[in-house]
């Protein structure tokens, strides 16, 4: 998140960097990843390291991470309490073909624009990228 030559890569639903480090996301959110080397063959896991803030839990309960890798539905995550997360998911080698993948995250609710401030507000997000599975 942190990185300025990163930010072509925030496609859509990423507010400004804060203290340089992370941002605020709204419900809905993507990113274009470079897959790793051999994941066309082996497959790649998908890491998003988040913080569920306490204004989110307080205002919203509990919410629930989904996303898209391209065309394959990954598993929803449900997060009930305040705290840092990664939200992992193997995504199979047949959507790392190419030289990018789209990610499309999406949470069942947000914070809506206005209620605290001008954005709307999903979660905070730290980093996101694809790590190889291969042994090699």
């Amino acid at each position: 998140m942190d990185d300025p030559r990163a930010d072509s890569q925030l496609l859509q639903g990423f507010h400004m960097l804060e203290e340089g480090k992370w941002r605020w996301t709204a419900r809905q959110f993507s990113v274009i990843l470079r897959p790793p080397p051999g994941s066309a063959q082996d497959g790649a896991r998908l890491e998003l390291a988040l913080n569920i803030p306490d204004v989110v839990v307080k205002q919203l309960g509990a919410v629930t991470l989904s996303a898209m890798a391209g065309s394959i539905s990954l598993a929803p995550e449900k997060y009930t309490a305040t705290g840092n997360y990664v939200y992992t998911r193997d995504v199979p080698g047949g959507v790392l073909a190419g030289d990018n993948l789209t990610i499309d995250y999406a949470l069942d609710k947000a914070i809506p624009a206005g209620k605290i401030e001008k954005r709307e507000l999903g979660l905070i997000v730290t980093s996101v990228g694809l790590v190889s599975k291969s042994s090699k």
